[in-house]
Protein backbone atom coordinates (compact mmCIF):
# COMPACT_ATOMS: atom_id res chain seq x y z
CA UNK A 1 0.00 0.00 0.00
CA UNK A 2 1.06 3.50 -0.84
CA UNK A 3 2.76 6.17 1.29
CA UNK A 4 4.43 9.18 2.21
CA UNK A 5 7.34 9.98 -0.26
CA UNK A 6 10.76 11.29 0.76
CA UNK A 7 11.02 15.15 0.65
CA UNK A 8 13.95 15.29 -1.69
CA UNK A 9 14.76 12.32 -4.75
CA UNK A 10 17.75 12.33 -6.86
CA UNK A 11 16.72 13.73 -10.04
CA UNK A 12 16.92 10.78 -12.50
CA UNK A 13 13.84 9.35 -9.58
CA UNK A 14 10.28 9.04 -10.19
CA UNK A 15 8.23 9.55 -6.78
CA UNK A 16 7.37 6.69 -4.93
CA UNK A 17 4.19 5.03 -6.40
CA UNK A 18 3.89 6.88 -9.66
CA UNK A 19 5.35 4.39 -12.05
CA UNK A 20 4.60 1.18 -9.40
CA UNK A 21 0.88 1.92 -9.39
CA UNK A 22 0.56 0.58 -12.94
CA UNK A 23 1.79 -2.65 -11.64
CA UNK A 24 0.98 -2.91 -8.03
CA UNK A 25 -1.53 -5.19 -7.73
CA UNK A 26 0.52 -7.85 -9.82
CA UNK A 27 4.11 -7.71 -7.72
CA UNK A 28 1.79 -7.67 -4.44
CA UNK A 29 0.02 -10.51 -5.32
CA UNK A 30 1.16 -12.28 -2.67
CA UNK A 31 -0.67 -10.35 -0.11
CA UNK A 32 -3.41 -12.23 1.74
CA UNK A 33 -5.88 -8.88 1.72
CA UNK A 34 -8.57 -12.02 2.93
CA UNK A 35 -6.44 -13.24 5.82
CA UNK A 36 -5.81 -9.46 6.48
CA UNK A 37 -9.66 -8.43 6.46
CA UNK A 38 -10.03 -11.09 8.44
CA UNK A 39 -7.80 -9.94 11.51
CA UNK A 40 -9.03 -6.33 11.26
CA UNK A 41 -12.20 -7.74 12.09
CA UNK A 42 -11.25 -9.78 14.99
CA UNK A 43 -9.46 -6.52 16.03
CA UNK A 44 -13.03 -5.37 16.08
CA UNK A 45 -14.45 -7.92 17.89
CA UNK A 46 -12.05 -8.30 20.54
CA UNK A 47 -12.34 -4.43 21.25
CA UNK A 48 -15.80 -4.80 20.90
CA UNK A 49 -16.19 -2.32 18.06
CA UNK A 50 -18.92 -2.20 15.62
CA UNK A 51 -17.65 0.54 13.21
CA UNK A 52 -19.89 1.61 10.13
CA UNK A 53 -17.75 4.43 9.01
CA UNK A 54 -14.25 2.92 8.23
CA UNK A 55 -11.02 5.45 7.29
CA UNK A 56 -7.98 3.59 5.52
CA UNK A 57 -5.16 5.96 5.31
CA UNK A 58 -2.33 5.01 2.43
CA UNK A 59 -4.95 2.96 1.08
CA UNK A 60 -2.65 2.31 -2.10
CA UNK A 61 -5.09 1.00 -5.13
CA UNK A 62 -7.94 0.23 -2.56
CA UNK A 63 -7.85 -3.66 -2.47
CA UNK A 64 -8.53 -3.65 1.59
CA UNK A 65 -11.53 -0.89 0.83
CA UNK A 66 -12.88 -2.92 -1.35
CA UNK A 67 -13.07 -5.95 0.73
CA UNK A 68 -14.16 -4.43 3.68
CA UNK A 69 -17.30 -2.67 1.46
CA UNK A 70 -18.57 -6.14 0.37
CA UNK A 71 -18.03 -6.98 3.90
CA UNK A 72 -20.85 -3.94 4.64
CA UNK A 73 -18.41 -1.05 5.86
CA UNK A 74 -18.52 2.49 4.36
CA UNK A 75 -14.97 3.09 3.06
CA UNK A 76 -12.88 6.43 2.22
CA UNK A 77 -9.43 5.75 1.50
CA UNK A 78 -7.01 8.14 1.33
CA UNK A 79 -3.09 8.27 0.08
CA UNK A 80 -0.56 10.60 -1.25
CA UNK A 81 -0.04 9.11 -4.66
CA UNK A 82 -2.05 10.05 -7.29
CA UNK A 83 -1.30 7.14 -9.43
CA UNK A 84 -2.43 5.15 -6.90
CA UNK A 85 -5.91 6.35 -6.38
CA UNK A 86 -6.16 6.42 -10.05
CA UNK A 87 -6.32 3.11 -10.16
CA UNK A 88 -8.23 2.47 -6.80
CA UNK A 89 -10.90 4.72 -8.32
CA UNK A 90 -11.46 2.76 -11.22
CA UNK A 91 -11.58 -0.60 -9.55
CA UNK A 92 -14.71 0.85 -7.61
CA UNK A 93 -16.24 2.36 -10.20
CA UNK A 94 -15.57 -0.74 -12.30
CA UNK A 95 -17.45 -2.95 -9.61
CA UNK A 96 -19.77 -0.39 -9.31
CA UNK A 97 -18.74 0.72 -5.05
CA UNK A 98 -19.65 3.63 -3.07
CA UNK A 99 -16.25 3.51 -1.70
CA UNK A 100 -14.63 7.36 -1.63
CA UNK A 101 -11.01 7.56 -2.52
CA UNK A 102 -9.11 10.54 -2.61
CA UNK A 103 -5.47 11.97 -2.87
CA UNK A 104 -4.30 13.25 0.32
CA UNK A 105 -1.31 12.99 2.78
CA UNK A 106 -2.33 11.36 5.85
CA UNK A 107 0.10 13.32 7.83
CA UNK A 108 -2.08 16.17 7.19
CA UNK A 109 -5.39 14.49 7.51
CA UNK A 110 -7.33 16.30 4.55
CA UNK A 111 -10.18 14.19 4.66
CA UNK A 112 -13.54 15.94 6.00
CA UNK A 113 -16.13 13.75 8.32
CA UNK A 114 -16.21 11.88 11.20
CA UNK A 115 -15.24 7.82 11.53
CA UNK A 116 -15.86 4.95 13.83
CA UNK A 117 -12.60 3.34 12.60
CA UNK A 118 -8.94 4.30 10.78
CA UNK A 119 -7.06 1.72 9.27
CA UNK A 120 -3.34 2.04 8.22
CA UNK A 121 -1.94 -0.95 6.83
CA UNK A 122 0.49 -3.35 5.34
CA UNK A 123 3.62 -1.54 7.10
CA UNK A 124 2.42 1.97 5.55
CA UNK A 125 2.77 4.12 8.71
CA UNK A 126 6.65 2.92 8.37
CA UNK A 127 7.19 5.68 5.36
CA UNK A 128 6.93 8.25 8.34
CA UNK A 129 10.47 9.06 8.66
CA UNK A 130 9.99 11.58 11.19
CA UNK A 131 8.41 10.89 14.50
CA UNK A 132 6.81 14.48 14.65
CA UNK A 133 4.90 13.78 11.48
CA UNK A 134 4.40 10.85 13.61
CA UNK A 135 2.73 12.77 16.22
CA UNK A 136 0.95 15.01 13.73
CA UNK A 137 -0.70 12.28 12.25
CA UNK A 138 -2.41 10.86 15.46
CA UNK A 139 -3.41 15.14 16.36
CA UNK A 140 -5.07 15.04 12.56
CA UNK A 141 -6.57 12.19 13.83
CA UNK A 142 -8.51 13.31 16.91
CA UNK A 143 -10.53 15.38 14.32
CA UNK A 144 -12.16 12.76 12.27
CA UNK A 145 -12.54 9.31 15.24
CA UNK A 146 -15.71 9.13 16.53
CA UNK A 147 -15.44 9.13 20.49
CA UNK A 148 -14.60 5.64 21.35
CA UNK A 149 -13.01 4.93 17.60
CA UNK A 150 -10.11 2.81 17.29
CA UNK A 151 -6.93 3.26 15.37
CA UNK A 152 -5.20 -0.17 13.79
CA UNK A 153 -2.19 -0.08 12.25
CA UNK A 154 0.84 -2.43 11.94
CA UNK A 155 4.62 -1.98 11.14
CA UNK A 156 7.61 -3.95 9.83
CA UNK A 157 10.92 -4.35 12.73
CA UNK A 158 14.43 -4.49 12.20
CA UNK A 159 14.48 -8.20 12.40
CA UNK A 160 12.17 -8.29 9.52
CA UNK A 161 14.42 -6.06 7.43
CA UNK A 162 17.51 -8.00 8.11
CA UNK A 163 15.80 -11.29 7.59
CA UNK A 164 14.11 -10.57 4.01
CA UNK A 165 14.99 -6.75 2.81
CA UNK A 166 19.12 -6.70 3.37
CA UNK A 167 21.46 -6.80 0.58
CA UNK A 168 18.10 -8.73 -1.62
CA UNK A 169 17.32 -8.35 -5.28
CA UNK A 170 14.49 -9.43 -6.77
CA UNK A 171 13.43 -9.60 -10.16
CA UNK A 172 10.69 -9.91 -12.46
CA UNK A 173 9.33 -10.02 -16.41
CA UNK A 174 5.58 -10.42 -17.54
CA UNK A 175 4.09 -9.14 -20.96
CA UNK A 176 4.68 -6.30 -21.10
CA UNK A 177 7.08 -4.75 -18.38
CA UNK A 178 9.58 -6.00 -16.08
CA UNK A 179 11.42 -4.85 -12.67
CA UNK A 180 14.24 -5.37 -10.80
CA UNK A 181 14.01 -4.40 -6.80
CA UNK A 182 17.33 -3.82 -5.25
CA UNK A 183 16.85 -3.90 -0.99
CA UNK A 184 19.08 -2.65 1.66
CA UNK A 185 18.55 -2.27 5.36
CA UNK A 186 20.76 1.07 6.93
CA UNK A 187 21.06 -0.05 10.57
CA UNK A 188 23.27 3.03 11.73
CA UNK A 189 19.90 5.14 10.37
CA UNK A 190 16.74 2.36 11.07
CA UNK A 191 15.94 3.31 7.42
CA UNK A 192 15.22 0.30 4.71
CA UNK A 193 15.60 1.33 1.24
CA UNK A 194 14.02 -0.34 -1.58
CA UNK A 195 15.13 0.80 -5.57
CA UNK A 196 12.75 -0.20 -8.46
CA UNK A 197 13.97 -0.28 -12.04
CA UNK A 198 11.06 -0.50 -14.63
CA UNK A 199 11.38 -1.44 -17.78
CA UNK A 200 7.90 -1.09 -19.87
CA UNK A 201 6.69 -1.33 -23.19
CA UNK A 202 3.69 0.15 -24.10
CA UNK A 203 2.28 1.37 -27.12
CA UNK A 204 5.17 0.50 -29.63
CA UNK A 205 7.47 2.63 -26.89
CA UNK A 206 9.87 0.94 -24.64
CA UNK A 207 11.00 3.35 -21.42
CA UNK A 208 12.87 3.27 -18.31
CA UNK A 209 12.20 4.40 -14.58
CA UNK A 210 13.26 4.29 -11.33
CA UNK A 211 11.85 5.06 -7.75
CA UNK A 212 12.86 5.08 -4.29
CA UNK A 213 11.21 4.16 -1.25
CA UNK A 214 12.27 4.58 1.89
CA UNK A 215 10.90 3.36 5.56
CA UNK A 216 11.69 3.88 9.15
CA UNK A 217 11.72 1.02 10.97
CA UNK A 218 10.73 2.12 14.65
CA UNK A 219 11.53 0.09 17.78
CA UNK A 220 8.26 -1.60 18.79
CA UNK A 221 8.13 0.55 22.47
CA UNK A 222 8.89 3.31 20.79
CA UNK A 223 5.89 3.78 19.20
CA UNK A 224 3.50 2.97 21.80
CA UNK A 225 5.85 5.93 23.69
CA UNK A 226 4.60 8.30 20.96
CA UNK A 227 1.48 6.98 20.81
CA UNK A 228 0.90 7.38 24.34
CA UNK A 229 2.22 10.95 24.43
CA UNK A 230 -0.04 11.90 21.85
CA UNK A 231 -2.78 11.14 24.25
CA UNK A 232 -3.72 7.74 23.25
CA UNK A 233 -4.70 4.68 25.21
CA UNK A 234 -2.25 1.59 23.57
CA UNK A 235 -4.85 -1.56 24.16
CA UNK A 236 -2.59 -3.66 22.49
CA UNK A 237 0.43 -4.40 20.83
CA UNK A 238 0.19 -8.06 18.51
CA UNK A 239 2.62 -10.01 17.18
CA UNK A 240 1.57 -10.73 13.33
CA UNK A 241 -2.11 -11.77 13.18
CA UNK A 242 -2.40 -12.83 16.69
CA UNK A 243 -3.60 -11.50 20.22
CA UNK A 244 0.39 -12.65 21.05
CA UNK A 245 2.22 -9.18 22.79
CA UNK A 246 4.58 -8.13 20.32
CA UNK A 247 8.68 -8.03 20.68
CA UNK A 248 11.77 -7.00 18.53
CA UNK A 249 11.86 -10.61 17.58
CA UNK A 250 8.28 -10.63 15.61
CA UNK A 251 8.54 -10.15 12.00
CA UNK A 252 5.16 -7.45 12.28
CA UNK A 253 3.23 -5.36 14.93
CA UNK A 254 -0.24 -4.93 15.01
CA UNK A 255 -1.26 -2.19 17.28
CA UNK A 256 -4.89 -1.02 18.33
CA UNK A 257 -4.82 2.45 19.79
CA UNK A 258 -8.28 4.74 20.92
CA UNK A 259 -8.06 8.57 22.08
CA UNK A 260 -7.72 8.64 25.52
Amino acid sequence: MSKRPRKTLPADFELPYSQLAQVYDHVMRHVDYIRWADYIQSVFTRFEATPKDVLELACGTGAMACILDDRGYRMTGIDRSESMIAVAKQKSVDASRAIRFQVGDMVRMPVPGSFDAVLCLYDSLNYVVDEADIAAMLNGLRRVLNAGGLFVFDVCTEINSRRYFHNQVDQESKGDFSYVRRCEYVPETRIQVNEFQFTFNREGKRYSTRERHEQRIYPVARLEEICQESGYHVLGAFDGFSFEEASEKSNRVHYVVRPV
